[in-house]
C-alpha cells in the first residue's frame, strides 16, 4: 500500500505539471493570435481611411476565409475599397486617367494581395490552440486509467483481506492441532509408562514362573549372548536386574540353578557385580558393596587378574566360580526379580 500511495502522488504531481504547461502554451498562443488580429485590423483601418481621403469608395466583400479557430462574437468585418477616377471625352466616353492615382491604386492592390497572403498563412500559424482538445482527451484517458488502477487496488485489497482471513483460520487450526498433539503426546507418555510398568510386572511374573524362586527373589536365565551393559538394560526393562547374591546361601541356590540349566556343559554367565566405579572395589548393580566372594583359584590362575581391562564378573555354570571378564564380551546372563 505504501508503494501504491507514492506512485499515485508522483503521478498526480506530474499530471498537474503537464496540465499547467498545456494551459500556459494555450494562453501564449491566444495572446499571439489576438495581437496579430489587432495589428491586421489596424492596418486595414489605415488603408480604408487612406482610400476614403483619396477618392470614391468601391465596397467589395472579401471571400470567406477558412480559419481553423472558432469565430469570435466581437469580430469586425473588413472591406476592400477601390478608388476609381476618370474623365468624360467629347463623345461622352468615360476613361480612366493614367495619373498618380492609378499608381497608388496599383500599390494598394499589391498591398491587399500581400495582406491576403498573410491571411492565408495566418491560419496555419494560429492552428496550434486546437491541440488543447487532445490534451483534454489525454486527461480523460489518464483519469480513466487511474480509476482502473484504483479498482485493481480495491480488488487486491479484497483478495488480501480474504487471504488474511484464511491465514487466521489456518492459524487457529494449527493451534488446535498443536493442542491435540500435546494431548496425544501426554497420552502416549502415559501409555508408555503403563507399558513399562506392565512389562516389569510381566517380567517379574515370568521370572518367578519360569525361573528359580529363592525366598523373596526369583532368578531367570536368558540364553542369548549380550554384553554386560545390554544384559543389565534388558533385565531392567523386564522389572529386574542382573543377579545379585548377597550371601553364600543365596549364591549356592543361584549356582545350583545355573548348573542344572547347562549341565553337562560349561558356560560363562553374567551376574550383577562389577568394579567399574573404582578398580578393586566390587559393587552390586544397586550400588551396595559386595561382602561375599567366590573367585576361581588354582596353581596357574588366580582371579581377579584382569586389572582395569576386566571389570565385570561372570560365573561358570559347572562349578559356580567367579571370573573377572571384559565388559564388552558377549555371553549368557541371569536376571533376578
Amino acid at each position: 500500500m505504501i508503494w501504491t500511495s507514492i506512485f499515485l502522488i508522483l503521478f498526480f504531481s506530474q499530471l498537474c505539471r503537464s496540465k499547467a504547461e498545456v494551459n500556459e502554451s494555450a494562453e501564449r498562443v491566444d495572446d499571439e493570435t489576438s495581437e496579430m488580429e489587432n495589428r491586421l485590423s489596424a492596418e486595414e483601418k489605415n488603408k480604408d481611411l487612406e482610400k476614403l481621403l483619396l477618392g470614391h469608395l468601391e465596397i467589395t466583400v472579401p471571400p470567406e476565409k477558412h480559419v481553423l479557430l472558432p469565430p469570435k462574437t466581437g469580430s469586425k468585418l473588413s472591406f476592400n475599397i477601390t478608388l476609381i477616377s476618370g474623365s468624360r471625352n467629347e463623345n461622352g466616353m468615360i476613361f480612366q486617367k493614367p495619373d498618380e492615382e492609378d499608381q497608388e491604386e496599383e500599390e494598394a492592390e499589391e498591398t491587399d494581395e500581400e495582406a491576403s497572403k498573410k491571411d492565408k498563412v495566418l491560419p496555419t500559424i494560429t492552428a496550434q490552440p486546437a491541440t488543447t482538445l487532445p490534451a483534454d482527451d489525454n486527461l480523460s484517458y489518464i483519469l480513466s486509467r487511474l480509476s482502473g488502477i484504483e479498482a485493481a487496488i480495491h480488488r487486491l485489497n479484497v483478495q488480501f483481506y480474504g487471504l488474511d482471513v484464511k491465514v487466521t483460520q489456518m492459524s487457529q487450526s494449527v493451534s488446535k492441532m498443536r493442542t491435540k498433539l500435546d494431548e496425544a503426546e501426554d497420552t502416549i507418555s502415559t501409555v508408555s509408562e503403563m507399558n513399562a510398568r506392565n512389562q516389569r510386572q510381566i517380567g517379574h511374573i515370568e521370572g518367578c514362573l519360569k525361573g528359580k524362586r529363592y525366598f523373596r527373589k526369583c532368578y531367570l536365565i536368558f540364553q542369548h549372548f549380550e554384553n554386560y551393559a545390554t544384559a543389565q538394560q534388558l533385565c531392567h526393562s523386564r522389572g529386574g536386574n542382573l543377579a545379585m547374591p548377597i550371601d553364600q546361601n543365596e549364591f549356592a541356590a543361584l549356582a545350583q540353578y545355573v548348573h542344572d540349566a547347562f549341565f553337562p556343559f560349561n558356560w560363562p554367565i553374567w551376574i550383577g557385580i562389577n568394579d567399574l566405579r573404582s578398580e578393586g572395589m566390587y559393587q552390586f548393580e544397586n550400588g551396595y558393596r559386595v561382602s561375599y566372594f567366590n573367585w576361581y583359584k588354582d596353581h596357574l590362575v588366580t582371579q581377579p587378574n584382569g586389572g582395569i581391562l576386566e571389570n565385570c564378573v561372570s560365573i561358570s555354570s559347572d562349578d559356580g566360580k567367579w571370573w573377572d571378564n571384559d565388559c564388552s564380551r558377549r555371553m549368557y546372563y541371569i536376571c533376578e526379580y
